[in-house]
């Protein structure tokens, strides 16, 4: 997997740690050491980012700094999974018990836990209360080196088999409410939350088309032009920098009318103060719910 490369900025926004106080870290404690390119540049990789999220959470775990600097790499690693662990302790048992049949491999445990959830509170709130904690989870552990890319994907497969298996089971309605388009841009994997609104619009009587991930523009034009929505919505989720961002977002609404356009993820919330044009965006389930009516 490509080890991709950040400014302080993106950093920044990616930690919520304010540039200034990085740079106090790396120069006056040591803590990260960036790498240089060719024309002197300074830049950070994935191993900095997350060696920078272990510190914040000892940091907010009320570690002082001076303290974690004297920790080498592994104790820092080790206090994190304690710190982390602590502040979990009995907060969700379903979310700890699915962790546990994720970290075992175990898809018999993980479908049932689904379909439990699923018959008691429908797609829209076992996404938001259960599934939405539990990759958050998911994450906090793989930066602890705890779960491998391989355990979240495995997870990610077998939830995507759920949405979709109950999806199938729902029909177009013979009159819609309106026809809404998904998609993901061609760079964008993080494909679960778009399963979801197309499994939500489609139960509430919207006429979808879903396109799935890694859409090329020309593919998305043609389709666009024919299938007419009244609604696009895509997911920015993948970890950008704010250039990256930017070109795929111009990229986009060369295609889609932007009044249409609307779109979620954390990488799309991180830039929102950036855009211009008249775009939606999806920042919390409720704001699904609204557009479902």
């Amino acid at each position: 997997m490509k080890n991709r490369k950040y400014s302080i900025k993106d950093l920044e926004n990616l930690t919520n740690i304010k540039a200034h106080t990085i740079r106090v870290w790396e120069q006056r404690y040591g803590l990260l050491q960036p790498k240089r390119t060719s024309t002197n540049i300074r830049f950070y990789q994935d191993e900095d980012l997350k060696k920078l999220l272990n510190i914040n959470l000892l940091y907010a775990s009320g570690y002082k700094i001076s303290k974690i600097a004297k920790l080498s790499e592994s104790e820092i690693l080790e206090e994190s999974k304690a710190a982390l662990y602590n502040n979990n302790t009995g907060k969700n048992s379903e979310v700890d018990a699915l962790v546990l049949a994720i970290i075992e491999l175990d898809s018999g445990a993980i479908v049932s836990s689904l379909e439990a959830n699923f018959k008691k509170n429908g797609m829209g709130k076992m996404y938001s209360m259960l599934v939405v904690p539990l990759l958050n989870r998911v994450g906090e552990l793989w930066q602890l080196n705890t779960i491998s890319v391989g355990h979240e994907h495995f997870f990610s497969n077998l939830l995507r088999e759920f949405i979709l298996t109950k999806t199938y089971t729902l029909k177009q309605p013979k009159k819609s409410k309106g026809k809404v388009l998904l998609f993901l841009h061609s760079h964008e994997e993080h494909e679960l939350g778009l399963l979801i609104c197309n499994f939500l619009f489609k139960d509430a009587n919207w006429e979808t088309c879903y396109l799935g991930q890694n859409v090329p523009l020309e593919g998305l034009g043609i389709t666009y032009d024919l299938f007419n929505p009244d609604l696009v919505i895509t997911n920015i989720i993948k970890h950008l920098n704010e250039e990256e961002f930017d070109t795929i977002l111009k990229s986009v609404v060369s295609i889609v009318s932007s009044e249409k356009l609307i779109i979620g993820g954390n990488t799309a919330l991180l830039y929102k103060g950036n855009v211009t044009e008249k775009i939606r965006f999806l920042e919390s389930f409720e704001d699904i719910k609204k557009l479902l009516v």
